[in-house]
């Protein structure tokens, strides 16, 4: 007898337990955002973040059907209830897994989380109503509603300002609309004007996430290039993150929101030393680095690396690297090295090397090398400079470009499509030489080589200068030159002070498409320290006779250089 007691006993504390298990399960607070996905697809999602198990068989239940949730710490079976309203699907928790069945018609669901069938009509009177009108009428004025944001261009970095104009508008409007209703006689009463200020909070929720959604589909797709933005389209679950306010991490995931915080849009994120986030919008600070899946906007600082997997929409500064796989809308600033792969409007500052990919409509500067394979509206200031295309200038020791509007500035300037020539010409100093132009005509750099050969003596020079060209007809040019050269004279290098520099000015006439002749005076002066055999300062190869004015200054060291004046002249061919 005692025996069978017992038995009961522990047959009805496992009864209450199971009852309490399945309560547990259903309780459970949950966040979840989706819109026209799949139901398999909800439930892995479900089953990924909250570790809910669902039971069901494939032929009963219709996987591939569309459902939509949008629901914000409620228990799961409040979120299940909203999920299945649209469906004819029924559940049941059975200890820590969700028995999924098919109903019979959509429904309102029971309290007991199984859903219950109700399909009859309610037929109200003209008094009830007349109370509904009020009542509607109420709710109207206690409703605020945010308009759907507009993008009309086709090019991301336009879009993205077109949604910003949007959403700045469409908030605006918002915050006008509540202080109007809140002034409004139908609202005197406290509780209306709570319901009022819960209403702007859930309209401007809306906005935001509308807004985020947005940013992510011109973002993220590259398939919107050259296409009309279509804002309707439904975003897969990868695209949704749960919103909240903070996060902290020690290193990831020992934080907030432990293995799930890929799934979390963040306002603040601080990770004292290695963070993970689905996405950050206002501030995020790592000792060490920030990693965010998605993307990133405010400012973002990092130790030693930032690095985000959509676009950069403010500023990322790190001791090290920063990394952003798509567009930066603002600017990274980086100890050694900056990668934006998408299109960029700001600026990239490293200490060593950027890269940038697409469109650039700002600067680069680096301490060495600055790489971009897209289009630069602005310019590169560094050591090496590398640009696909370029309108603007680039700046820098060696500049490359296959293409640029604008100025290269540098020792060497080389462009694919810009100016390139060679010339070899005569002079009354140097019967033989040669000139080697490259850069674009407003601005080109000019490397220069030349010689005389005589039985009893030799002289050769080599020289940098920069010049310009003008157009001044269909067939003709005129061209400024300015170079400087070393005279070396009968020996391989002459060590001592023998410079010359010489102001050409340039008149060419095109024989054909790729051949010119040019010739024109040019304007010399020299120092030289260099000493003849009679003992006399200066170079033999000055021209006498065409000296305008010549006098001895004193170095530093109270030695004299000879200093003439002279008009020279060129004449040669130019390919």
């Amino acid at each position: 007898m005692k025996l069978i007691k017992k038995l009961h006993l522990v047959i009805l504390c496992l009864a209450f337990s199971i009852h309490i298990s399945n309560a547990q399960i259903l309780e459970k607070h949950v966040t979840m955002q989706f819109k026209n996905i799949t139901l398999d697809e909800a439930i892995k999602k479900m089953k990924t973040t909250y570790g809910v198990n669902f039971t069901y068989s494939p032929d009963q239940i219709n996987l591939n059907q569309k459902v939509s949730l949008n629901v914000k710490s409620v228990s799961l079976g409040h979120a299940l209830n909203e999920l299945f309203i649209p469906t004819t699907i029924t559940y049941k928790s059975v200890g820590n897994q969700i028995v999924l069945k098919k109903g019979k018609l959509p429904s309102r669901v029971s309290t007991s989380g199984i859903q219950s069938i109700s399909a009859k009509p309610v037929i109200k009177s003209d008094t009830t109503t007349k109370k509904v009108a009020i009542k509607d009428t109420m709710k109207n004025e206690l409703t605020l509603q945010a308009k759907p944001l507009e993008i009309k261009s086709t090019d991301s970095l336009q879009a993205t300002k077109e949604l910003d104009q949007s959403y700045t508008k469409e908030m605006s409007d918002l915050n006008e609309s509540y202080l109007h209703k809140k002034d409004s006689i139908s609202t005197v009463a406290f509780s209306n004007k709570m319901k009022l200020k819960q209403s702007l909070k859930q309209a401007k929720n809306t906005l935001v996430r509308e807004y985020n959604q947005l940013k992510d589909s011109i973002m993220y797709s590259k398939k919107f290039k050259n296409k009309t933005i279509d804002t309707t389209a439904a975003l897969s679950d990868d695209d949704l993150l749960i919103h909240d306010n903070f996060q902290f991490t020690g290193i990831y995931p020992l934080g907030t929101h432990l293995t799930t915080s890929g799934l979390y849009r963040n306002d603040f994120s601080l990770n004292l030393l290695v963070g993970y986030n689905g996405a950050v919008s206002a501030f995020e600070f790592g000792g060490i680095g920030n990693i965010v899946r998605k993307e990133m906007q405010g400012f973002q600082f990092a130790g030693v690396v930032n690095t985000v997997g959509g676009y950069v929409r403010g500023t990322q500064v790190a001791g090290i690297v920063n990394i952003c796989n798509q567009e930066v809308i603002g600017g990274q600033v980086s100890g050694i090295l900056n990668i934006a792969n998408g299109a960029t409007s700001g600026g990239q500052i490293a200490g060593v090397v950027n890269v940038g990919t697409e469109q650039m409509d700002g600067v680069q500067i680096s301490g060495v090398v600055n790489e971009h394979n897209g289009i630069i509206n602005g310019g590169q200031i560094g050591l090496i400079n590398h640009a696909h295309k370029v309108k603007g200038f680039q700046l820098g020791f060696i500049n490359i470009s296959d293409t640029i509007q604008g100025i290269p500035i540098g020792l060497l300037s080389i462009s694919k499509n810009g100016y390139g020539r060679i010339e070899t010409y005569y002079s009354e100093t140097t019967q033989g030489n040669l000139l080697i132009k490259t850069g674009v005509k407003s601005f080109y750099n000019i490397f220069q080589f030349g010689g005389n050969f005589n039985s009893d003596s030799y002289r050769w020079t080599f020289g940098y200068g920069l010049g310009s060209t003008i157009h001044m007809s269909k067939r003709s040019t005129l061209s400024f030159d300015v170079l400087a050269m070393h005279v070396n004279e009968n020996e391989a290098f002459t060590s001592k002070l023998n410079e010359q520099g010489q102001l050409r000015i340039m008149l060419g006439v095109n024989l054909s498409k790729r051949v010119s002749l040019f010739a024109g005076p040019t304007f010399n002066t020299m120092f030289s320290q260099y000493k003849n055999e009679d003992a006399t300062i200066g170079s033999q190869m000055i021209p006498q006779k065409s000296v305008v004015y010549e006098q001895t200054i004193k170095d530093s060291d109270g030695k004299n250089i000879y200093n003439p004046y002279w008009i020279g002249f060129n004449a040669g061919l130019r390919f």
